[in-house]
């Protein structure tokens, strides 16, 4: 059970020793963003918030504690839908999620939420310079989160933070089994890897916040800094751009 200020890269370190694990060459290390935003002290108790007057009057309408709302507003710079159905909002790095990724799964306490880390690319960074140092080896780290995804049922793991690969394989100007060219094809590679690790780690009691992904082929490795937000489209070429 991680707390605030735990060194994970050591934690998975030892808890893969204790497995009798050994890290290789090329593994992708998942980790769900409800231990990242344990260690990094990012649960709130939501009673020791004073809501604002925007957040009492968005709590009328959502139906929503006014705590929770203020709690969110203050990671989100743009409110895209607020009602009884849905909070959705566009979070200070760009992306667009509901309750600014704001809850309480997997969290003790009543009133205990966990926030998102500010720059999960540099927790990515972090942990993946932690864990290199540690095993030796060349590795990528992902951190994901669940979403909802548009005009779909249910959710699935998304990579919010990404660190040593590439997060997006651009198939554009390739060739097809038939030699046809490619024009539009980018595979989200990290929100694949992502939900790949959540067949393991789980969204209930399974107590695996970790998974390790090994053997990709199509691996791409980057010391490029700020990865996830390769994965964000622009509103300048979104087609639902004119919905939000």
């Amino acid at each position: 059970m991680v707390q605030s200020g735990d060194d994970l890269a050591t934690s998975i370190s030892e808890a893969l020793t204790a497995e009798k694990i050994k890290i290789m060459d090329g593994d992708v290390i998942v980790v769900s963003q409800k231990v990242i935003s344990k260690a990094e002290g990012l649960l709130v108790d939501i009673s020791t918030i004073k809501p604002s007057t925007k957040a009492k009057l968005l709590s009328k309408r959502t139906r929503k504690d006014s705590r929770l709302i203020e709690l969110i507003l203050r990671d989100s710079p743009q409110l895209i839908r607020a009602d009884r159905k849905a909070l959705i909002v566009r979070r200070k790095n760009g992306s667009i999620c509901l309750n600014a990724g704001v809850d309480k799964s997997n969290v003790k306490g009543r009133n205990i939420y966990s926030r998102l880390p500010a720059d999960a690319d540099d927790t990515a960074d972090e942990l993946r310079l932690g864990l290199e140092e540690l095993s030796g080896c060349r590795l990528g780290v992902i951190i994901g989160d669940t979403y909802s995804r548009p005009f779909r049922v249910g959710q699935a793991e998304f990579a919010i933070g990404v660190s040593g690969i590439e997060p997006v394989i651009d198939y554009r100007g390739l060739k097809d089994l038939y030699g046809y060219k490619l024009r539009f094809k980018s595979v989200a590679l990290a929100d694949e890897i992502a939900a790949a690790a959540e067949l393991v780690i789980g969204q209930g009691a399974e107590r695996i916040p970790v998974a390790i992904i090994r053997g990709l082929t199509r691996l791409n490795p980057s010391d490029k800094h700020g990865l996830s937000k390769k994965l964000l489209l622009g509103r300048r070429i979104d087609l639902f751009k004119d919905m939000i």
